[in-house]
């Protein structure tokens, strides 16, 4: 394959290789989720996609999960009022 030579094609491939190849971010999110994910199967003995629980289960489990996600925020927000 000819590869074109022209300034545009040039500065595209040169910017392709500057590009990083993962976001170091979303890098460490996704290892915590498989963190947890081992540590939710060696705690429950299934995955979640094996869990039978009823919808309205996986609903008030989401629910809790959310109200503990605003209790930890309204908490860091007392530290401006400081």
């Amino acid at each position: 394959m000819i590869e074109c030579n022209c300034a545009d094609c040039q500065r595209r491939r040169m910017l392709r290789r500057a590009l990083p190849k993962s976001d170091p971010i979303v890098d460490a999110v996704v290892r915590r989720f498989n963190e947890r994910s081992k540590a939710g199967i060696e705690h429950y003995g299934c995955t979640m996609a094996g869990n039978p629980a009823p919808t309205i289960e996986w609903i008030n489990h989401a629910q809790e999960e959310l109200m503990d996600g605003i209790l930890y925020l309204e908490r860091l927000k007392a530290d401006f009022d400081d």
